[in-house]
């Protein structure tokens, strides 16, 4: 996704006497319907002529689409209940009336152009967009996505990363976020939607939907591993997202800051794809409990640790990928087990 920048418009200050005519030739530039632009500045208007007079009453103003006049009306409200309402002078209010009018139209065109940003960003939630590093402030990131401003917190942010600001960043929007100066959106590059989308974008086969992505566990930073099926005949889902030589493989970790990205094949054979979760481990038994949902492994002592991993992160991502609790058995030469270790 491209969020571009609009280009800039330039609007001539109107004058109280052609403030309608402007209005309309405005309205009918920008596509916005002519009564919604006048109830905004009429509105406007009312709360400028308040704040410059301070009279009595509910002020409304009306602008005589004709003329260009104005005309300024107090409501009060009786203590009995009656209203009484009063034409208020506005020849002293003309010209701060036209640079209300002028200040109000703009806001109002930026207003729209702004949800119509947000509006976008929603539409296109969870597709990567690419961006520049503007600034860096109490640890979140700032990303310039062209018309909208992308936020990257430090929990959404590859852990040891260094962004620097100027330099083009690739991030997944997540959130559209409300702010009165810009449209705003939580981007990411922690989550898993993001690595989905980087496999998207480099293995083919996924977009073309002959390669299915099952599951993705991640800690980012550290490690992932990517469950991967495939709906053709003789088409190796893992070879596919590696791609020759591994080229693919090497292009989605130059992306994640050379965090260690495992492809395993998914089956729905439930031992089957917990043995294969704990690559490069090779077990030499599986057994489920699926009331239970754990899966029993055993593995040959020599790769005890490997099918651990470094702090139990292989094995902690192997269970958030399949769903099951796994406990392993480390066994001797003649399948004696001599350790356990369980994630």
């Amino acid at each position: 996704m491209t969020l571009s920048r609009a280009g800039s418009r330039s609007h001539s200050e109107p004058a109280t006497e052609s403030l309608a005519e402007a209005l309309t030739a405005l309205c009918a530039e920008v596509g916005i319907p002519f009564e919604e632009m006048l109830h905004t500045v009429e509105g406007a208007l009312a709360i400028a002529y308040a704040r410059a007079f301070s009279p009595a009453g509910e002020i409304t103003v009306k602008l005589d689409t004709k003329t260009g006049g104005l005309e300024v009306r107090s409501r009060i409200v009786r203590t009995d209940g009656s209203e009484m309402v009063e034409m208020l002078p506005s020849e002293d209010f003309k010209r701060l009336a036209a640079q209300t009018a002028k200040h109000a139209v703009l806001r109002h065109i930026h207003d729209l152009e702004r949800e119509k940003v947000l509006r976008d960003v929603a539409e296109h939630k969870g597709e990567l967009a690419s961006g520049v590093v503007d600034r860096i402030e109490m640890g979140t990131v700032y990303v310039d996505l062209g018309r909208a401003e992308g936020v990257m917190p430090p929990e959404e942010q590859i852990p040891g990363e260094q962004l620097i600001p100027g330099r083009p960043v690739l991030v997944v929007l997540m959130e559209a976020q409300r702010n009165a100066r810009q449209a705003q959106v939580r981007v990411s590059r922690a989550s898993r939607m993001f690595v989905h989308r980087l496999l998207e974008a480099e293995v083919p086969e996924i977009k073309a939907g002959t390669v299915q992505v099952r599951g993705i566990a991640r800690e980012p930073g550290l490690r992932t591993k990517i469950a991967v099926s495939s709906s053709q005949v003789g088409l190796d889902p893992v070879g596919a997202c590696v791609g020759p030589k591994g080229v693919r493989h090497r292009a989605i970790l130059s992306e994640l800051a050379s965090e260690h990205v495992d492809v395993v094949p998914w089956s729905d054979d439930a031992e089957a794809f917990v043995a294969s979760s704990l690559g490069p481990a090779k077990p030499d038994a599986v057994t489920i409990d699926r009331m239970t949902r754990t899966a029993t492994v055993l593995v040959p002592r020599a790769q005890l640790s490997l099918a651990i991993g470094r702090d139990g992160q292989n094995a902690r991502l192997a269970a958030k990928l399949t769903g099951f609790r796994i406990d392993i058995k480390a066994s001797d030469a003649d399948g004696e087990v001599v350790a356990e270790s369980t994630a």
